[in-house]
């Protein structure tokens, strides 16, 4: 009976051993796309804030930035202050100021009514990209936000 045990909990140790390398690549793809979601949140902010204040989304457009891709630069753009520097990023009061995997782009409509913040990105540099997006639309003063995912992991 124990000599079963012992092969089954072997058998056990080998699959779980088998599958950590798997477990380990999909969780650290979980940790970096939360970069995405967490700064499109503060974007999605600036944009209400903005509205609160004068009824309509801003109206100059941002990005892409920053320029070349993240994975043009080694995988993880560096931070610099110039990539934020365009009128649209300053309207919004928004910076990457560390280390980020993520190009992102303010589209506003010229009517003020809606606008769209995205984030693109390619974590293992294999020619995929994910693109998570938000669409921000003006009711009144406050800000309906409905978010999108494609290739989150990717």
């Amino acid at each position: 009976m124990w000599r079963r045990v012992r092969y089954i909990l072997a058998l056990l140790a080998l699959c779980a051993i088998a599958t950590c390398p798997a477990a380990k690549r999909s969780c650290t793809a979980k940790n970096r796309a939360q970069e995405a979601d967490d700064l499109l949140g503060v974007l999605a902010d600036q944009v209400a804030a903005t509205v609160a204040m004068t009824g309509h989304v801003p109206l100059t457009p941002a990005g892409p930035s920053p320029q070349p891709s993240c994975c043009e630069q080694g995988g993880e753009c560096k931070p610099d202050a110039a990539a934020w520097t365009a009128p649209g990023w300053r309207d919004l009061q928004f910076s990457v100021d560390g280390a980020h995997r993520y190009t992102y782009q303010y589209l506003p409509d010229p009517s003020g009514s809606f606008a769209v913040v995205r984030a693109t990105g390619d974590l293992d540099c294999n020619g995929t990209s994910s693109l998570y997006e938000v669409k921000l639309t003006v009711h009144g003063l406050l800000v309906e936000r409905a978010w999108s995912r494609k290739d989150p992991y990717e």
